[in-house]
């Protein structure tokens, strides 16, 4: 074999030159390969970890209730300072069709009859918020005077019979009040149902109902003595109410009663009438 000539061993000498620089390459490009490869691997980790996380917040937060509505809000935001929408629990039926006519106070007329059903839009089973309150006698009836006829009020009145004398609103039984609110104490006949019968009564018909309460006599009616010289002002309407002219209160202790187990026995004196004793029977020995 004959020697190469110079030229071919210097062409020889640069190939190898190349061969040797493209194998650094190679060698470069297969370690930034690998690099490459554990960081994709490493931030694929980071990603099932993250996604993981958001997963199990989806559930904590699928379990957690949802908060409450606007609407709910505000109604509890409304309850707290006192300013609520009432919601009448019934109408009452009464024998009287208008205020003309009806009596200034309850226990004037006994006879008198009125009818309070329970509406089945406050209670899905009306019946069932009556049960108990048939072993009571006599009920607190807390109503509106929906008839007042106009929205104002004033912090003093002048009663009847008083000589233009001011007094503060709360000192008389006006209706006219900053709520027209009113309350009465009815004789409890029976309860069929749903519905009340009332005798005893001093409203009339479709009188808004608010609530209704158990009357009981040893909260309800306090040993109390009231001076006042003048006859207290009417519930249902502008007149004083000359036959409970409310002076001198005293309330005895309980004795046997023929129709119940307790009573109470109320004595009310009044200077421009004459003595007028009423009894209040409560149908259970003690209060629950």
């Amino acid at each position: 074999m004959s020697p190469l000539c110079d030229c071919c061993c210097e062409h020889i000498q640069k190939l190898n030159q190349q061969v040797s620089v493209m194998r650094k390459e190679i060698k470069n490009l297969r370690q930034m390969l690998d690099g490459a490869v554990r960081a994709h691997r490493k931030h694929l980790v980071s990603v099932q970890a993250a996604v993981s996380k958001i997963g199990l917040s989806r559930d904590e937060k699928d379990q957690t209730p949802p908060p409450p509505s606007p609407s709910e809000h505000s109604a509890q935001t409304a309850l707290e300072q006192g300013s609520i929408q009432t919601v009448p629990i019934g109408y009452i039926s009464s024998c009287f069709s208008m205020k003309n006519g009806t009596p200034r106070q309850p226990t004037i007329c006994g006879p008198s009859r009125a009818e309070l059903r329970i509406q089945q839009s406050v209670f899905n089973n009306p019946d069932h918020a009556l049960v108990g309150l048939e072993q009571y006698s006599h009920v607190w009836v807390i109503f509106l005077f929906h008839k007042n006829g106009h929205l104002s009020y004033k912090a003093k009145v002048k009663p009847p019979r008083l000589n233009g004398q001011r007094v503060g609103v709360y000192s008389t039984r006006s209706p006219h009040r900053p709520n027209a609110l009113g309350l009465t104490l009815a004789r409890l006949d029976k309860i069929e149902g749903d519905t009340l019968h009332l005798s005893d009564i001093d409203m009339i018909a479709g009188t808004p109902v608010l609530d209704i309460k158990p009357y009981i006599p040893e909260y309800d009616s306090p040993d109390t003595r009231m001076n006042i010289d003048s006859e207290p002002y009417d519930s249902n309407s502008d007149q004083p109410n000359s036959a409970s002219a409310l002076l001198n209160e005293e309330t005895n202790t309980f004795s046997p009663c023929k129709h119940s187990n307790t009573y109470a026995q109320l004595n009310i004196k009044g200077e421009r009438t004459a003595e007028k004793t009423f009894t209040v029977c409560w149908r259970r020995s003690r209060p629950t």
